[in-house]
């Protein structure tokens, strides 16, 4: 079973490992969590401490992603049992007495479980006292009668009027003195911290360890929540989730600045993402459908057109582009709508067609005169040898036949799909595509013929070329 654990000041890494093996990351913050579900795809996710000041803290959407996407998660602790008994409905674990505490309305501020701590290059070395601790150290002095009622309630209140970063034992017990407390008492208390401190949270985060390690692989999973992402959560998810990359994880968004800071085409990678995210938006507003079949269609294309056919190339591809399968089909499912707006478009243009849209496109790209002088290239070599061809084209090659050779021989992206991509490309039947690819070869062929006449002069002996000459 693959278990992540967010773990820092409760308990030592050291300790963590010899109860349960697991993958363990620092405190969760904000991302982190949904970030771990995409990146290492683990059956159970265990959350102990988390960030509170410092960062943004994990956000209640996450674990509802990691629940709906089929992953326990548990909570104990810190950070943990706040969020295990705010989404106990949706199916994440409590563990613990602090999580119980919180679940039943016994506790209910974040600074129970909040200390300050030291980085994790220090061991996440404690500066502060978690409230929590102080109340079971002091539950267990009444039960042993080290202290009253009375003087337990005064040294809790001298202990919650403490800021969490500056609470500690000493620091509350000199409160507690200000506040009216006898200094025997006081040191009665310091002595008994010394040697009989209770650390609920260390205490909470083994069980909840002890329960993953424990956990039969087939446990049942609990129930999944459906999660409706806001547009809140798509930022979270599209812009601020963590990938790895050649050793560090990178937010998305930094790949993103990469791009428009470094690529030299940029500027036309972000006009066609926008036109890209338009047509979406209008697919929406016209309530454009697609069929699963378009969708599949869209992923043979693209499969097709970057050499993706083979399962486990596709695979190393998906890792490569960080997209998870599901993603994938999304995006093929926008992808499908986008082509079906496109042939809506050009049903509406079916006399014009697309030529102008297409040379627009090259004109703005600075493609259009390399392309209008090769094509005048090809259609003076096709005429100066086959000049009645426009008049007689009776060639028995089939347009399948025709399309394929045209793939394996030249860089051209023609479509397996012959009629979707004639379609797209602006042919107005299978006829005139035939056509056009008819007149591509008998171009492609008096090339190759000339290359060869010329490769044959010049393979002889020097003495013979220049006789020749």
């Amino acid at each position: 079973m693959k278990i992540v654990i967010f773990l820092g000041p409760t308990l030592p890494l050291d300790e963590a490992r010899a109860i349960l093996d697991a993958r363990y990351l620092p405190p969760a913050a904000q991302g982190d969590l949904l970030s771990a579900v995409t990146t290492h795809h683990p059956d159970a996710i265990g959350l102990i401490d988390g960030v509170f000041g410092q960062d943004l803290s994990v956000w209640h959407k996450e674990i509802l992603f990691a629940l709906e996407a089929g992953v326990r998660v548990y909570g104990a602790s810190s950070m943990g049992a706040l969020r295990a008994a705010e989404t106990a409905e949706f199916g994440m674990i409590g563990i613990g007495a602090i999580h119980d505490a919180y679940r039943s309305g016994e506790l209910t501020g974040d600074d129970e479980v909040a200390l300050a701590h030291g980085a994790a290059a220090d061991g996440y070395r404690r500066a502060s006292e978690p409230l929590v601790n102080v109340r079971a150290t002091l539950a267990r002095a009444r039960a042993e009668d080290v202290v009253g009622d009375d003087e337990l309630a005064a040294v809790l209140a001298a202990a919650r009027s403490i800021y969490f970063v500056d609470r500690t034992f000493p620091g509350v017990l000199a409160a507690a003195q200000r506040d009216g407390l006898e200094a025997a008492t006081a040191a009665r208390l310091s002595l008994f911290v010394r040697e009989r401190y209770v650390d609920q949270k260390a205490a909470d985060a083994r069980l909840l360890l002890a329960t993953l390690r424990d956990l039969p692989a087939d446990a049942p999973r609990p129930p999944r929540p459906a999660m409706e992402p806001s547009y809140l959560f798509r930022a979270l998810y599209d812009r601020d989730r963590r990938v790895p990359q050649d050793g560090v994880d990178l937010p998305l968004s930094a790949i993103a600045e990469h791009a428009a800071l470094h690529l030299p085409d940029f500027p036309d990678v972000a006009f066609h993402a926008a036109n890209r995210a338009l047509a979406l938006a209008m697919a929406d507003h016209l309530a454009v459908s697609i069929t699963t079949e378009d969708a599949a269609a869209e992923a043979r294309r693209l499969r097709g057109r970057r050499g993706l056919l083979d399962d486990a190339v596709f695979a190393a591809w998906l890792a490569r582009n960080h997209l998870a399968e599901d993603a994938w089909d999304a995006l093929m499912i926008e992808q499908a709508r986008c082509r079906a707006l496109h042939r809506s478009l050009l049903v509406a243009r079916h006399v014009e067609g697309s030529t102008r849209l297409i040379l627009d496109a090259l004109r703005l790209e600075d493609r259009y005169a390399p392309v209008a002088a090769a094509a005048a290239l090809h259609d003076r070599i096709v005429r100066a040898r086959h000049p009645d061809f426009d008049e007689r084209d009776a060639s028995p090659e089939t347009l399948e036949a025709l399309a394929d050779e045209h793939r394996l021989e030249t860089s051209g992206a023609v479509d397996p799909d012959l009629d979707a991509w004639r379609e797209d490309a602006g042919f107005l039947d299978r006829d005139d595509l035939r056509h056009a690819l008819r007149k591509a070869k008998l171009a492609r062929r008096a090339i190759d013929d000339a290359g060869r006449l010329l490769a044959g002069l010049f393979a002889g002996p020097p003495g013979e070329k220049l006789a020749e000459e």
